[in-house]
């Protein structure tokens, strides 16, 4: 929220939050959202309210709420910046084309063997030869691998073997994702959001109650954090009701980004496989590491 920027800022807790919410106080909305509500004290300060929690941040004027808000918006309009960036696809670095390593990815497979000095015959397309080439990387180093001369025709080879079992075909990564958007009544969701703001101040006073009752209990840490927990949500339920009426469920495409360049297999039930993650994932991430024939063995029986 960037307020170590600012000074004379301070973290206020559910209790503090009650007891400062018990003097004259009005609800700032341009500076709240659906995470947090800003109360302007009569002093000039400014509690930042925590929905979910009960929690709040403390600030010593507007000016210094507002900095903290568009510090928050800015941080926000950034984080959704990079994500819409395309992200660096692995395979743009290790492995051809897309286009070249499909077209050739019968020659790259029959390849591995001169890399890895295994006979032809061992590399007979099978899951069980995969121990073979097993045996033939525990001779490089984890990180002398990833190289492209090697990447490549072990991705072809390991996706020829779950091709061949699977009965499917190499395809190209898809380009969209289907998800679904709930559309509301916008009257009702008007009134939904409404709601939420008016049930604040008694979810807290509730969910401070039990908390304080479940203590007097000699309750554990863990139960009087659940007494409170519960005691807010009773609050909201009783309020909220069944929520707004829903009119429909919208199916949008999503764009998939970062994979343009991973050549995948397809499998005969429409399953899509990633023999290069399968390969190049357990070469940076050690806890990952399984001999190739169960990686193989665990993805065909997956589903």
């Amino acid at each position: 929220m960037g307020t170590r920027k600012i000074s004379d800022v301070r973290r206020v807790s559910r209790k503090e939050v009650r007891e400062l919410s018990k003097l004259p106080w009005l609800y700032e909305e341009a500076l709240s959202d659906r995470s947090f509500e800003a109360r302007v004290l009569f002093d000039g300060r400014v509690l930042h309210c925590f929905r979910i929690d009960g929690t709040a941040q403390l600030y010593p004027s507007r000016a210094a709420a507002e900095e903290m808000w568009r510090e928050y918006e800015e941080m926000g309009r950034k984080t959704t910046e990079q994500l819409a960036k395309p992200t660096v696809d692995s395979c743009f670095t290790f492995l051809p084309p897309i286009a070249d390593f499909l077209r050739d990815v019968e020659a790259h497979a029959k390849s591995l063997g001169k890399r890895l000095r295994i006979p032809d015959e061992a590399l007979d397309g099978t899951v069980a030869s995969l121990d073979a080439v097993d045996k033939a990387l525990r001779r490089i180093p984890w990180a002398k691998r990833p190289v492209p001369d090697l990447l490549t025709p072990l991705v072809a080879y390991v996706g020829e073997v779950m091709r061949r079992v699977s009965g499917g075909h190499w395809t190209r990564s898809p380009t969209s994702r289907k998800r679904q958007v709930a559309v509301y009544d916008p009257t009702e969701e008007e009134a939904f959001q409404a709601a939420l703001q008016a049930a604040t101040p008694a979810a807290y006073a509730a969910a401070e109650k039990a908390g304080a009752e479940a203590k007097a209990r000699r309750d554990s840490k863990a139960d009087v954090a659940s007494a409170i927990r519960a005691a807010r949500s009773a609050v909201y339920d009783e309020v909220f009701g069944p929520g707004p009426k829903l009119l429909r469920i919208d199916v949008v495409d999503d764009p998939i980004t970062g994979h343009e360049n991973e050549p995948m297999i397809t499998t005969r039930d429409g399953r899509l496989w990633q023999p290069f993650a399968l390969v190049y994932v357990p070469m940076i991430e050690p806890s990952k590491r399984l001999p190739l024939r169960l990686a193989v063995e665990t993805t065909l029986v997956s589903r």
